[in-house]
């Protein structure tokens, strides 16, 4: 497949390792997420997604985001039909102020865009929920998200911001992922059984222990 000279150059820059949501477990944790994601697929037109509903109390892409998502690098968004949950995989982050919020969301952009040897076109994930318990929005629903290697397919990827194997999930996320995965289930008609996180659907500590005991608790009571 050919590619534009600007692509060759942004592909022939320079290597950026990262880690995060994407690693597998270990003791080491990476500075900046890079969640697995399998190849591309063909590119189509987006039009042809059935419109997605807007989601109340979301805080929109453009509160946040510095740069517009690239299609050439994103697969159209098929039928919602599984929903599943991340931690950012930083540092330990609890500062509850939108600006740090949106800070924290710029820089996981940043690094997807530059992500090797396969760059994202956008942030890899749908939505995202911060310390204070606000939602926002991330990679426009029309486009399959980049957060589970070969499983992004129907797939909402939704991420926590945090190192939940080095915090403790507060109250105000907890009472927001409650809330908001019951709201995406119910609108997409999604079973429990198909909630599922990174850690279940591939090798990695994603998305931390913290997290990874809530959502077994939540799945098996309030979300049940």
């Amino acid at each position: 497949m050919s590619h534009s000279p600007t692509r060759r150059l942004f592909l022939g820059g320079t290597l950026l390792v990262l880690g995060g949501c994407a690693t597998s477990t270990g003791k080491r944790v990476a500075r900046l997420p890079g969640p697995i994601w399998g190849p591309a697929g063909p590119i189509n037109n987006p039009a042809t997604v059935a419109p997605q509903p807007k989601h109340t109390g979301v805080l929109a892409r453009s509160a946040w985001a510095k740069g517009r998502p690239m299609p050439a690098r994103m697969d159209p968004m098929t039928p919602i039909q599984r929903i599943t949950i991340h931690h950012d995989g930083m540092a330990v982050f609890t500062d509850t102020s939108r600006s740090a919020a949106s800070s924290r969301l710029e820089s996981i952009r940043k690094a997807h865009l530059n992500r090797r040897p396969q760059p994202f076109g956008d942030i890899g994930y749908h939505f995202a929920i911060d310390p204070a318990g606000r939602v926002w929005a991330g990679r426009p629903l029309s486009w399959q998200g980049a957060h589970v290697r070969a499983q992004n397919q129907g797939n909402l990827g939704i991420v926590v911001l945090g190192n939940y194997d080095q915090q403790r999930l507060n109250s105000s996320q907890q009472q927001t992922l409650i809330r908001f995965l019951g709201d995406q289930m119910r609108t997409y008609r999604i079973p429990t059984s198909r909630v599922a996180t990174h850690q279940e659907m591939a090798a990695t500590a994603c998305p931390g222990k913290s997290l990874q005991a809530f959502m077994r608790t939540a799945r098996n009571g309030r979300l049940s």
